[in-house]
């Protein structure tokens, strides 16, 4: 008995080391690429694993004190399924991220304006975007320019596991959405929601 509890000892020191020196070689790393690629990053902000960035020229991506962003697998243990990645996709896009927010292997794509506020908890394999990718129209969709429309998140909203904001999208304060929710519509402040489509359940009292 000994002999195991000594093994599961030393493995369990072995995972939290390893955990370690990916966090600090990928925040080392992070905040260096950040300022080469020209993003604000504040102060203490850290990662667990490198994520995506892709800066198009003349956009913004700023970013508020102690963001925490997960995309090592074995720093979530829900289930990471891709890298964190955030992205800018004409030169008139700015993603805006407050402080103190938390993020496990999300998206965040912007061609017109992503304003996340403070404290907001993202969960893993979350996707945030204001555009559409592709033209809905048939003989534009190789080519045309896909509509978008800015996303809103306000403070201290929490967003489940694997939920989807698309275009055009205010979330109110303190409110919750569920896992797997697809959000397509204005959700008020203080409120829980989920669904496909997303819609109201119940108030935060």
């Amino acid at each position: 008995m000994r002999k195991k509890i000594t093994v599961a000892r030393c493995y369990n020191y072995y995972f939290y080391l390893k955990l370690c020196v990916i966090r600090i070689f990928s925040t080392a790393y992070c905040r260096f690429f950040f300022r080469f690629l020209g993003i604000r990053l504040k102060k203490g902000s850290i990662f667990y694993g490198i994520p995506l960035v892709s800066l198009f020229p003349g956009s913004v991506i700023n970013i508020e004190n102690n963001l925490r962003i997960r995309t090592s697998r074995i720093s979530n243990f829900i289930g990471l399924n891709r890298r964190s990645t955030i992205s800018t996709h004409s030169q008139t896009a700015e993603i805006i991220i407050g402080n103190n927010c938390a993020f496990s292997a999300i998206v965040i794509g912007a061609r017109e304006s992503i304003r996340i506020g403070n404290d907001v908890m993202v969960g893993a394999n979350v996707l945030i975007t204001d555009f559409d990718w592709h033209s809905m129209r048939p003989d534009e969709r190789q080519h045309g320019v896909p509509a978008s429309r800015p996303i809103v998140i306000a403070d201290n909203v929490f967003i489940g596991y694997s939920a989807t904001i698309l275009k055009g999208v205010s979330i109110g304060e303190n409110s919750v959405i569920g896992a797997n929710s697809v959000v397509t519509k204005d959700i008020p402040a203080n409120v829980i929601a989920a669904g496909n489509p997303c819609r109201v359940i119940k108030a935060i009292t």
